[in-house]
């Protein structure tokens, strides 16, 4: 995590040790949890929007759609919005789990587990229903929770509420259903978590792009949910 910081942060002198803005690099992030800026905390795990790095960093018509404005110009400066290195750093405040969990750099396993994306709080795995997978989404998908372009591959699926965007509705690049009712080797969705998406006439890549994000059991949680019937529940 310290190394996400660092590439998206910290380049260009930005908010390396030395630079005259706030850091956000070396020994100065283990304090992250604990800072706050105007009385909004720099991290909230698991908040999002009490989060002042997830809100500088988000895209416009998120922040418009979660109520929310900020009064600096969206970072990072360099306009840089699709570095993978964002997408850690939002979905780990989201609260995506990587490994070693806690703090950036401190190197502890505080895992607060808040996505319930693979198990729930007492560690079992969790329920196939849409609110874990949606949990998931939160978590992991932050490219695509602005508006269709070329840049998320014409898809998005809306922060706090994708069913409608998915269920149902055909994926933009190939023939099949993003989400196919009970038939998951039919869901293009999926088939792009798990792979077989281009022999389905898809293209790209595995998603999430960035590694972590979406372990076996989280794949594993979306498949069940399409084959019980991919209910809103």
């Amino acid at each position: 995590m310290r190394e996400a910081f660092e590439a998206s942060c910290g380049k260009g002198g930005c908010h390396s040790p030395g630079a005259t803005l706030p850091v956000l690099a070396g020994d100065e992030l283990d304090g992250i949890l604990t800072g706050e800026i105007n009385g909004v905390p720099l991290v909230s795990l698991g908040d999002t929007a009490n989060s002042y790095l997830a809100i500088v960093m988000l895209p416009d018509a998120l922040l418009s759609s979660l109520g929310l404005t900020r009064t600096v110009p969206r970072m990072p400066a360099d306009n840089d919005f699709l570095n993978p290195n964002n997408q850690v750093i939002l979905s780990w405040i989201g609260g995506a789990e990587f490994e070693g969990g806690g703090p950036p750099g401190t190197g502890g396993d505080t895992d607060t587990d808040t996505d319930t994306g693979g198990t729930d709080t007492t560690g079992e795995p969790a329920e196939p229903t849409f609110a874990n997978v949606q949990a998931i989404i939160d978590a992991s998908c932050s490219c695509h929770f602005s508006a269709p372009s070329a840049a998320n591959g014409m898809l998005e699926m809306p922060m706090g509420d994708s069913y409608g965007a998915l269920v149902g509705v055909k994926s933009p690049t190939t023939d099949l259903n993003l989400v196919e009712p009970s038939d998951s080797a039919a869901s293009y969705l999926y088939l792009k978590l798990a792979g077989g998406f281009e022999e389905a006439g898809g293209a790209g890549t595995l998603m999430p792009p960035v590694m972590g994000l979406m372990d076996d059991a989280k794949v594993a949680l979306v498949k069940a949910w399409i084959d019980a019937g991919a209910m809103n529940d």
